[in-house]
């Protein structure tokens, strides 16, 4: 349910409640990726033109097209971006209707999501004109569509990797005091299995060395080839040879850097460096607006 109400002189307050967490909910306002699935107007209406300049000064421009040859367009300027939790902009349709501030804000609620927009208008003329051109009835339905759309979106993180070992003790040695590792646990029961997660510097997935868990039984050495992502392959190599580490020589692979490197127990590890100047990505991009 969305609810409208007038706000002051010349305001209008939406508020509605999505089930999808706030981050996921301000990633779809705010990505082109998403927008043009969800922000849409009547049937027949696509979204053809999205662009997003995503900070503080920052244009944006959406224009959609009929079935039958009719066009919208909306542009505007974001003022404030606070991820995940609220956006300012000013904006205003093409035409003669007047530029309009809006507040949006996305409040957590434990798995849920308010959002809730503020549209500040030049005048109480200018909202009411708004208000009769069906603005509620445009809301419903784009929310509608939003509902839907989040209905079919989830999040996936990778957080943790197992790493088999032989001796969890020397393994957490190479790892904590070689590569740099931070310890986030260690863990031992009384029935005598141990846990250690130790996680990367600057890297939001960690690794699992463990003793005696169901289901990871797997000898120790299998894997092969994980990637830890430097910005400087050679520097770090330098770092982690004067630790003790014996790492390889720098891989030229059309640009990309590799040195591979090994722990105690033979799992394999590649440090990967990825000029800026190399990097192309097959997902959709946010289009800067000029």
């Amino acid at each position: 349910m969305t609810d409208f109400e007038l706000d002051g002189e010349a305001g209008v307050r939406i508020t509605r409640v999505v089930a999808a967490p706030a981050e996921l909910v301000f990633e779809v306002h705010t990505s082109a990726r998403h927008l043009r699935h969800w922000m849409l107007g009547p049937p027949g209406w696509t979204m053809d033109v999205c662009e997003i300049d995503l900070r503080p000064g920052g244009p944006f421009r959406y224009v959609w097209h009929s079935e039958t040859g009719e066009e919208l367009t909306i542009a505007g300027t974001y003022e404030e971006v606070e991820r995940p939790t609220r956006i300012v902009s000013t904006e205003a349709w093409a035409g003669d209707w007047p530029a309009t501030r809006n507040t949006l804000t996305f409040t957590d609620l434990g798995g849920r999501t308010r959002i809730t927009t503020h549209i500040a208008y030049v005048s109480a003329q200018a909202r009411d004109n708004a208000v009769r051109s069906g603005m509620r009835e445009g809301l419903d339905a784009g929310y509608a569509n939003l509902d839907a759309y989040l209905a079919g979106q989830f999040s996936m993180r990778l957080e943790l990797v197992p790493v088999p070992v032989a001796d969890v003790a020397a393994a957490k040695e190479f790892y904590a005091e070689k590569l740099g590792f931070a310890v986030d646990h260690d863990i031992e029961t009384p029935d005598g299995s141990r846990i250690v997660q130790l996680t990367p510097p600057g890297s939001a997935c960690s690794i699992l060395l463990s003793r005696g868990l169901p289901g990871l039984d797997q000898a120790p050495g299998v894997v092969r080839g994980l990637h830890l992502v430097v910005d400087d392959v050679r520097r770090a190599r330098e770092v982690l040879l004067k630790r003790g580490v014996e790492a390889g020589e720098v891989l030229d692979m059309g640009g990309i850097l590799y040195v591979p490197l090994a722990d105690p127990d033979g799992n394999s590890w590649m440090l990967q460096e990825i000029p800026p100047s190399t990097r192309t990505s097959s997902e959709p991009q946010d289009v800067p607006a000029t």
